[in-house]
């Protein structure tokens, strides 16, 4: 598949027409990693946008201590690495493959000239940043404000939103995600997510499958779970 294809396939570029996609088709180049390859990390210069056409991504952040917490996942069709480009400064936090992941490159000259080029691609690009600071404070609240049962919940709900694929009444998150994977998201341990998990599936709220999580009930779950 060439570059204009893959680019066809990411939301964020959906505005731009033959002519737009083949513009920035001409600026990006491609690169695979390898699960656990870090692509980046904390604190490193930042010169590049990565866009993913397949595979998963996960950010994390690492305290003082040396522990990590998992920001956010991102799967195709997502992008990531852009503050960095935008305001110059080192990067907020790392990014880590977690499997076999291929991605569209776009350096910061390329990229400041594209949006500058297509506005399009700026608008697409403000939506998705507005969307994620959005989360971004949800987050931030539900750390300092839920116990780490309601988190590892919340936590479900939101990846089930933004991830979930319906199956008649059932709600698949298309994501491989591990009980370490969820206590990282979650800002809790292991042991608390195997607990609550277990719970929440002796009460028909949801099926885990091989590092999938299936959501049985989102009506129970987002009020008794």
């Amino acid at each position: 598949m060439n570059k204009l294809d893959l680019l066809n396939r990411v939301s964020v570029f959906s505005r731009l027409d033959a002519a737009q996609l083949a513009l920035l088709a001409r600026s990006v180049s491609t690169q695979t990693f390898q699960r656990g390859d870090i692509i980046f990390h904390e604190g490193s210069v930042g010169s590049t946008l990565y866009i993913i056409v397949a595979g998963q991504v996960r950010i994390y952040t690492t305290s003082e201590a040396g522990q990590e917490l998992t920001v956010t996942m991102f799967r195709e069709g997502d992008f990531f690495g852009e503050m960095a480009l935008l305001d110059g400064q080192p990067r907020a936090a790392s990014a880590e493959a977690m499997c076999r992941t291929t991605t569209l490159s776009l350096q910061r000259a390329a990229f400041l000239h594209a949006i500058n080029a297509c506005p399009p691609i700026a608008a697409s690009v403000l939506e998705v940043l507005t969307l994620r600071l959005r989360q971004s404070n949800a987050i931030a609240n539900q750390l300092a404000n839920m116990s780490a049962s309601q988190r590892v919940v919340r936590q479900l709900l939101g990846l089930a939103a933004r991830y979930g694929i319906a199956d008649g009444g059932v709600i698949r998150i298309d994501l491989h995600l591990t009980q370490d994977d969820l206590a990282s998201l979650s800002g809790t341990t292991r042991e608390t997510v195997n607990r609550v998990l277990a719970h929440l599936r002796e009460q028909g709220f949801i099926r885990v499958e091989r590092a999938h999580v299936s959501v049985l009930n989102l009506d129970q779950l987002a009020t008794d779970g």
